[in-house]
């Protein structure tokens, strides 16, 4: 692995071309910032109770940051007496700067490090394989500590590194740095990674580094209530933070397998984890998920299989469906999930697809939810049940508890309504539909024989009136047990509360709320048409409760959802049809679709919305803001498509073998007919209009001016007349700049990237007439940041569609770009 090599000592020659402190020495490309990082970070003072000259008594200060500069930076600082001048204090910092390689902690006392300045200021990259405490050595010597000691100490190092409070240990450099190189072989490899040290600091509260050594006979008072203080060659745990028993337990598992052993344990754990994974505590349940997987639960406590059903929620998007099935059966099997953790392990069953897995896990739903519903005791909503068998079951159970009493039934011997209720509450959730036959016997023997012996202006108890609401099935048996009323009871009971729940077949009202309740959604509109409809029906057969409009915002907001867009005020205005009574708060709603922003993909409907208000009655019921807005997108559409027409048809795309543009993205030239901003909505229009649009879209309403920027930078960014596009970039406003930048970056991120595009944008950003300060806004937030990550594929692909002349350019220009980029900033060799 390569690394960038600084040295940096007070010396008569260096990089500062003066006598001093300074990089005596670098290899070239080293960004500035770096410097001056290291520079600060690798400042040495020998301990102030040793001589000044004996210098080689002087601890040895190995130490690293994770992020210096951008760059993770290991370096090693040695006292190395007066400096040329005299003076005492000297010292000598050899700094390698770049990722990978040896963790940082095992390159102590290796034999590349340097300790005296040099006359050739430019030094080669340093090749390092590996270093003197590798994992065979430290597993050696950390077996011989306590293993408590080390367990509790591997915590307070993760709790460092993790944002609490550094660790001070109290040791020569040596043993610290051995210290150190243990504990990051014993950590997961990230974070192992992201632990700064320093193995020697005369000033720890100065260093920036989750574990300092400083040496025995140190002043440790006034470290103690910022660090943790630990003399690890007394071994005591005193001193050390009481983990939390998830970090205990997997500081515990690694330290048992040594620092040999931590190796294969985290690469065994890594292929079941998220990637997201930080701390050890984060790991608990990976580790324990892994030995699932491994080992079955034989020696896994229930506590852990609670870890691991928490996990599951989320690991199910990134486990092997096999993995995440056997985890599901670990957990159900081995009790670690209560019924709302069953509930969230039926949403992962459902994921993993496992047909036996499905089956079992729903099973012991349906025994414990309806076992807990017969005896009063609250159960969590299931999902819709999959498993067809246990489906059926359920059915069966359902129909039973129906037909016999439960606990707390009334004195007839039938379930009491609320009981009922919260069984068929329970069953729609999980999408079981009980017999019919069974429905409308309770109907017919316990709801009828209620309503009857009630009086007629008393309102329905509410679990009675859910139930008749919710099932038809119900009501036809309750209308059957009531036809056997004299008369004069039945025409009482029909023309108070109870006859609001049956008139017209069960109600006008009741029939609407079973549309919206048991609709998918799957056509919203269709379902407005439906309930609009029952709602006219309903009142010119003067039936009850029926409301006063056919279509309302309220009924909008419950058929479409909250937060609606153009598309859905779209669908509502073309059921919207004559002979509907309409109230006034619809205008209000269709016009919160008019004034927002839409998103990117929905700017076709809001630009046929805007259309079909224009001759739709609501048109002259909307709020001035809306009519603003309609006002003003016919003027910008009528100004865009001049503007458009000013810049004349594009030329067609390089040849060289490209293949033809993706829809919507094409470069060929079809002239301004086809090419024009209008594709997106607006149309050309007869009368002249100013050929410079933005003035206008500084007066027009904000939604307006933001669908026209999008409009037209996307028409910008799908021209091949570099010549062209460049000066109107130039010129035009800094919104629209931006909405091109914006748009362009979107394209070029897109998986596979827009090839043609990136081309297009390329050769703008190199036209002179674009200016170099927007010149170098395209290529630093669009065509860097993109190119930089794209594989090899895609830039050859991009190369090929420029023209000849331009391709070699490109080349250039890539090449220089990964030279500015810094030594370690461009991945060569992706592909």
């Amino acid at each position: 692995m390569g690394f960038a090599q600084l040295y940096y000592t007070s010396c008569e020659q260096g990089l500062s071309g003066y006598a001093g402190y300074q990089f005596n020495a670098a290899t070239p490309g080293v960004d500035q910032g770096v410097l001056r990082e290291v520079e600060r970070f690798t400042v040495y003072e020998p301990p102030r109770s040793d001589p000044a000259d004996r210098v080689e008594g002087h601890p040895v200060n190995l130490c690293y940051s994770p992020d210096l500069g951008g760059y993770p930076v290991v370096s090693r600082i040695v006292s190395c007496g007066p400096d040329p001048s005299g003076r005492p204090g000297n010292y000598f910092a050899h700094s390698l700067v770049g990722s990978g390689g040896p963790l940082p902690a095992e390159l102590w006392d290796a034999d590349f490090w340097v300790s005296s300045p040099v006359a050739d200021p430019y030094l080669p990259v340093l090749e390092v394989g590996g270093g003197p405490l590798d994992r065979a050595r430290t597993d050696a010597w950390v077996r011989r500590r306590p293993a408590e000691l080390v367990a509790r100490l591997l915590a307070a190092v993760d709790g460092a590194v993790g944002g609490e409070r550094p660790v001070v240990l109290v040791a020569d450099s040596a043993t610290v740095a051995h210290w150190v190189a243990a504990l990051a072989h014993l950590l997961p490899p990230r974070r192992a990674r992201g632990l700064a040290f320093a193995t020697y600091s005369a000033s720890p509260e100065e260093t920036f580094a989750h574990v300092v050594g400083v040496p025995p006979g140190s002043d440790l008072e006034p470290l103690r209530g910022r660090f943790t203080v630990v003399d690890p060659v007394l071994g005591t745990v005193d001193a050390l933070p009481e983990p939390s028993s998830r970090t205990m337990v997997v500081a515990a598992r690694s330290v048992a397998a040594g620092t040999v052993g931590a190796e294969a344990l985290w690469r065994s754990a890594g292929r079941h984890a998220g990637g997201r994974e930080e701390s050890l505590a984060d790991w608990y349940p990976v580790l324990t998920a892994a030995d699932l997987l491994a080992h079955g639960a034989a020696d896994v406590s229930v506590a852990d299989l609670r870890a691991v059903r928490s996990w599951l929620s989320a690991a199910v998007e990134w486990l092997p469906a096999a993995d995440a099935a056997s985890l599901v059966g670990s957990v159900v099997d081995g009790g670690g999930a209560d019924d709302h953790g069953l509930v969230d392990l039926q949403r992962v069953a459902h994921r993993t697809g496992s047909v036996a897995t499905i089956g079992r896990l729903e099973r012991v739903l349906v025994h414990r939810c309806l076992d807990g519903i017969a005896t009063g005791t609250p159960v969590p909503a299931l999902r819709p049940m999959r498993s067809e068998a246990v489906r059926t079951a359920a059915r069966e159970r359902i129909t039973d508890l129906l037909s016999a009493p439960f606990v707390g039934g009334d004195d007839t011997g039938w379930t009491a309504p609320e009981r009922a209720a919260e069984v068929l509450r329970w069953a729609r959730a999980c999408g079981l539909v009980p017999s019919a036959l069974a429905l409308e016997r309770y109907g017919r023997g316990v709801v009828a024989p209620l309503l009857a012996a009630a009086p007629p202006d008393e309102d329905p108890a509410p679990a009675v009136a859910a139930l008749l609401g919710a099932h038809p099935e119900i009501r036809r048996g309750t209308a059957t047990g009531l036809a056997d009323l004299p008369r004069p009871r039945l025409g009482a009971l029909a023309s108070g509360p109870t006859g609001a729940l049956f008139t017209d077949g069960g109600g006008a009202l009741l029939r609407e709320l079973r549309r919206l309740g048991t609709d998918g959604r799957a056509d919203p509109a269709r379902l407005l048409a439906d309930v609009a409809a029952i709602r006219a029906e309903g009142r010119e057969a003067g039936a009850p409760g029926v409301a006063a409009h056919d279509v309302d915002a309220a009924l909008l907001t419950e058929v479409w959802g909250p937060g609606h867009g153009p598309r859905a005020a779209l669908g509502s205005l073309r059921v919207l049809g004559p002979g509907l009574r309409v109230a006034a708060d619809v205008a209000g709603w269709v016009a919160g679709a008019v004034v927002a922003v839409p998103p990117a993909d929905a700017e076709p409907s809001w630009h046929a919305l805007a259309e079909e208000l224009a001759g739709h009655p609501l048109r002259d019921l909307l709020p001035g803001e809306a009519t603003r807005a309609l006002g003003d997108r016919s003027a910008v559409g009528v100004a865009l498509v001049a503007w458009a027409n000013t810049l004349g048809s594009p030329s067609r795309a390089p040849e060289r073998g490209s293949p033809p543009e993706e829809p919507g993205r094409g470069p060929g030239p079809t002239g301004a007919e086809e090419r024009g901003p209008w594709r997106g909505g607006w149309r050309p229009a007869a009368r002249a209009c100013p050929a410079d649009p933005w003035a206008l879209l500084d007066r027009a309403h904000p939604t307006v001016a933001e669908v026209a920027r999008r409009t037209a930078a996307a028409f910008l960014l799908d021209r091949w007349d570099p010549e062209t596009v460049a000066p109107v970039l130039r010129e035009c406003p800094e919104s629209v700049f931006e909405a091109y930048r914006a748009l362009a970056a979107r394209r070029l991120r897109d998986d596979p990237p827009d090839v043609g595009t990136a081309a297009r944008v390329y050769l703008v950003a190199g036209r002179p007439e674009l200016g170099r300060a927007r010149a170098s806004d395209v290529e630093r937030e669009v065509l860097l940041p993109a190119l930089s990550g794209w594989r090899r594929r895609h830039t050859t692909q991009l190369r090929r569609r420029l023209p000849r002349e331009e391709a070699a350019g490109f080349e250039g220009w890539a090449r220089e770009h990964r030279v500015r980029r810094g030594l370690f900033g461009f991945r060569e060799g992706r592909r």
